[in-house]
């Protein structure tokens, strides 16, 4: 029974994109955004994160945050506790990366989106290169206050420009809710 009681306050709590309608936000807009590991050179950190996207095709080391190796991965903190139901990446054309979020009830990276490498040159915008604005919603949103983000295949040559993780602040009263949401989670995931 408990089991059931959590799965329906779960459902309740993870509104649908066609139910949380103007509340979805770019939740990484503005955020800082740190090396979790690696090296990174070109252009500042905290530009993957000004909401900015460079034109399609632009070279990969043209005001991007460029890397060599899948060892770099960029850390970004949303300072609480958030819903997380999409992103939208822009990077390097023929690379493929991966998006993680942080487990609040274990604390461990879990895999949330592999992005993989698309056509054209340069730089390109996921899921959809000739739209900015697409947002690719994920199967189940997930409760988090951090995503990172790193490259896992390809030329050995990378680089990010933009990183989006769309959803919603949870309102006050949530806390209880996130509390179990993660144990939910945690378990739902292995």
């Amino acid at each position: 029974m408990k089991h059931l009681l959590l799965a329906v306050g779960m459902s309740a709590m993870a509104a649908s994109p066609a139910l949380a309608g103007a509340g979805i936000q770019n939740l990484a807009l503005g955020r800082d955004v740190s090396l979790a590991s690696g090296s990174a050179n070109g252009a500042a950190l905290s530009s993957l994160t000004d909401g900015v996207f460079r034109p399609a095709g632009t070279q990969w080391q043209s005001g991007t945050v460029w890397w060599v190796g899948t060892g770099s991965t960029f850390e970004i903190g949303f300072g609480q506790t958030v819903e997380v139901m999409g992103a939208i990446v822009q990077a390097d054309n023929n690379d493929t990366y991966r998006m993680w979020y942080r487990d609040l009830a274990t604390g461990d990276y879990l895999d949330l989106w592999t992005i993989s490498a698309v056509g054209g040159a340069g730089m390109r915008t996921r899921p959809n290169s000739g739209n900015n604005a697409e947002i690719l919603y994920f199967d189940t949103s997930v409760f988090t206050d951090s995503i990172r983000i790193g490259a896992i295949g390809g030329d050995g040559s990378y680089s990010l420009s933009e990183v989006q993780a769309w959803g919603v602040v949870p309102g006050p009263g949530a806390a209880a809710l996130l509390g179990l949401a993660g144990v939910f989670q945690s378990r739902r995931r292995r």
